[in-house]
């Protein structure tokens, strides 16, 4: 196999170009999206990536291990199942797939196509949060990927602080409401105008508790930015 020459060998010393020889692969920082929340076994990342092969996911996560970008754990529980998670230094690119997201967004074409992961969906959510005039009770967010067979769901927490909104990975204790939704359903009620009334007849999005915070907190997407 032939030797794979960096920008760095044909003489770009940008830090950015440097950069892309770390991630710039096809698949590379999709895998990256997928373990910046947290730890996935080879399984789920198979699934989460769409259309990736067994040999490339393989390759791609040796090349972000080599390179100190993801490493890997073992789980806790019974199993001691192993999985890959992203390192410190690996998670600061989660502001880098949100700049990509903003980017993209303000395009003359924002429109995509297909599905989001639970993860993938909370990084959008991440990226486009809006500012929070006052105070918004704690929700628990269970998404789950209706594309898969029999689909984990996955846990997280929105809350507000510093005027933001913030959504990150675990379970939230004692709630005022839960959401749980498939994650591209929920996509579509945060960003598309699917109202949520209409997504929960059809049954992919439920909600429990107090349904008005949740519906303070899908109005807060759709604001227009001020």
């Amino acid at each position: 196999m032939p030797t794979r020459r960096t920008y760095g060998d044909l003489g770009d010393a940008c830090r950015a170009a440097n950069a892309l020889d770390l991630v710039g692969d096809r698949w590379t920082l999709i895998v990256v999206r997928e373990v910046i929340l947290g730890p996935k076994r080879f399984a789920d990342l198979q699934e989460a990536v769409r259309g990736i092969t067994p040999a490339v996911l393989t390759e791609r996560l040796r090349l972000l291990q080599d390179a100190g970008i993801v490493e890997q754990v073992v789980l806790p529980g019974p199993a001691r199942a192993r999985a890959y998670a992203a390192t410190e230094w690996g998670r600061g690119l989660g502001g880098v797939l949100e700049a990509l997201g903003r980017w993209y967004s303000a395009g003359p074409d924002p429109g995509t196509a297909g599905g989001m992961t639970p993860d993938a969906m909370v990084l959008a959510m991440r990226t486009m949060a809006p500012a929070v005039p006052g105070a918004v009770p704690v929700l628990a967010l269970r998404l789950y990927d209706g594309r898969r067979p029999d689909p984990p769901v996955h846990d997280y927490r929105v809350s507000a602080g510093g005027g933001r909104l913030d959504v990150r990975a675990g379970a939230a204790p004692g709630p005022a409401a839960t959401v749980t939704a498939e994650a591209t359903a929920w996509s579509a009620v945060l960003f598309d105008g699917l109202p949520l009334a209409d997504a929960e007849r059809d049954g992919a999005v439920r909600v429990e508790g107090d349904r008005a915070a949740v519906a303070r907190v899908v109005r807060l997407f759709s604001a227009p930015a001020g």
